[in-house]
């Protein structure tokens, strides 16, 4: 829903990784987005074990050695205002063997380099170093563009260097650490695809929902995002946000999505077990790139709020051909959105969303809510968005002799503390479900909203072609699976228990 807040996620992550503790957020003044001081760490050794032939390729990747110093925001970086560095890259995902651009720049004028990390467990590293460029000559590029009509703010900056990914290169989330000469630092982001690989399962990062939320450039002024503008004084507004937002900027502060430390998270964990999966993004499903049908399971590890019409027709047909369909978040699917700018051209560069929604009687509008479209979030997921949670509530469980909760010693009503957390979902009485061969709630969880009662509800459903469908309902998810005075190791079970079923060749 956006809610004006601090995401967590990054510094969690960073604490969690990195030696510190849950509580690290802070908010630096005029910035509501992002965590500020870095969490201080040490370095994690890789353990020494030698692959095998029968493990996934996930598996064999992480055998390799980690980055024992790897930081994720333990270092020194630019802001938005000064832009002593900051990046982006040509396309959101790269297929094997392909290439991408890096749009650098600096100021003042000065060298820099690239460095390139695949995220993952190795060991408890955290993430291998892949590549890295020379040191190369930089510049401080033109200014970013505002358009009148829509507000997107996107630059059209010169190439500064092109990475050419080796076909050996294993799908994945790949982070690419921009330093200057000064030792200024920026991260730039982006997926490594292969689809000619059957994995069992893909995991799609929220490319679209990444963009919603950038606000680049904080600088008081000119920057924008799908919730918020600035004002004549300098404050952030809805009535000034943007209608549409671009690719082609680089991501606000320290070049971390918003949100990105709860994929970066659950992939450590889900690589440390060894899962079969791949990787792609919100564009790479939008244009057909990667069909989601050819997968056992499709995960949605994160918040993933932003989607085309493209997208939900390929995930719905792929869950309709017995492809399970699995999301650790909550509020998914929320806004119909189309790619492209005001001149309605086919765009995956731009992400457009007007947020006006129809009024009664009224045709709706393309990128409006998809309830308000008529298309609830819930006929697909089991359950939709219901409010913003003020603090933390615990999961409580429904259902306790179901698969689902198999050797977790869990039973109705017992308690997982701090699951649920920002945004909830519900099953709601009042919207079409999805047609199934059976359904459960398995938690159903009191919390506060504004001083009043709402519930959360953690839901399965199986689909007449046989997938399974399961929706977190919380985006406090995949933080007790990773976060170090968090993690319960009963719902890392329960977890588990759901991937194994749904990434496992049927029996």
């Amino acid at each position: 829903m956006g809610v004006l807040g601090v995401s967590g996620a990054v510094a969690a992550l960073g604490a969690a990784k990195l030696g510190g503790s849950w509580e690290t957020d802070s908010t630096p003044a005029g910035d509501p987005y992002y965590p500020g001081d870095a969490a201080p760490g040490a370095a994690v050794a890789a353990p020494k074990w030698t692959p095998t032939a029968r493990m996934s390729e996930v598996a064999r990747e992480n055998a390799r050695p980690g980055t024992a110093d790897f930081a994720l925001l333990e270092r020194r970086f630019g802001d938005d205002k000064r832009g002593q560095i900051a990046g982006y890259v040509s396309g959101s995902s790269v297929e094997v063997g392909g290439s991408l651009d890096f749009h650098v720049s600096v100021a003042p004028a000065q060298r820099y380099r690239i460095q390139v990390y695949r995220i993952g467990h190795y060991g408890g590293a955290g993430a291998r170093l892949v590549r890295a460029s020379p040191w190369l000559d930089g510049r401080t590029q033109a200014a970013h563009s505002v358009d009148p009509k829509t507000r997107m703010v996107s630059c059209d900056w010169e190439p500064g260097w092109r990475l050419t990914v080796g076909r050996d290169w294993v799908s994945g989330l790949y982070l690419a650490l921009l330093t200057n000469a000064e030792g200024w630092c920026h991260w730039v982001p982006f997926v490594v695809r292969d689809p000619a690989r059957r994995t069992a399962g893909l995991v799609i990062l929220p490319t679209s929902t990444y963009q919603a939320y950038n606000l680049w450039p904080g600088d008081g002024r000119t920057g924008a995002n799908l919730y918020y503008g600035y004002d004549e004084s300098r404050k952030l507004v809805t009535t000034r946000r943007a209608l549409a937002v671009s690719h082609d900027r680089p991501y606000h502060a320290h070049g971390l999505p918003h949100h990105i430390g709860d994929e970066i998270g659950f992939i450590r964990w889900s690589e440390q077990n060894g899962d079969d999966v791949s990787y792609a993004t919100s564009e790479d499903l939008d244009t057909g790139r990667i069909n989601p049908s050819q997968y056992r399971a499709v995960i949605f590890s994160g918040h993933d709020e932003y989607w085309t019409i493209a997208m939900r027709r390929a995930v719905a047909a792929a869950r309709d051909n017995g492809t399970s369909l699995v999301f650790l978040s909550s509020n998914n699917c929320y806004w119909r959105v189309r790619y492209g700018g005001p001149d309605k051209r086919p765009d995956e560069r731009i992400v457009s969303c007007d947020k006006v929604n129809p009024r009664p009687g009224r045709r709706p509008g393309l990128t409006c809510q998809w309830r308000r479209a008529g298309s609830p979030e819930q006929q697909l997921i089991g359950a939709q968005y219901v409010s913003v949670i003020d603090g933390f509530a615990p999961l409580v469980v429904r259902d306790s002799g179901h698969w689902f909760w198999a050797g977790t010693g869990l039973r109705d009503g017992d308690e997982i503390p701090k699951v649920v957390w920002k945004e909830a979902d519900q099953v709601m009485p009042d919207a079409d479900l999805p047609r199934s061969t059976e359904r459960t709630v398995l938690a159903d969880s009191p919390y506060v909203r504004l001083g009043g009662s709402q519930r959360q509800h953690t839901s399965l459903y199986r689909a007449p072609s046989g997938s399974w469908i399961f929706a977190a309902g919380t985006m406090g998810w995949t933080r007790v699976l990773y976060v170090d005075g968090l993690v319960d190791a009963r719902l890392q079970r329960a977890t588990r228990n759901l991937l194994d079923r749904v990434l496992q060749p049927p029996t």
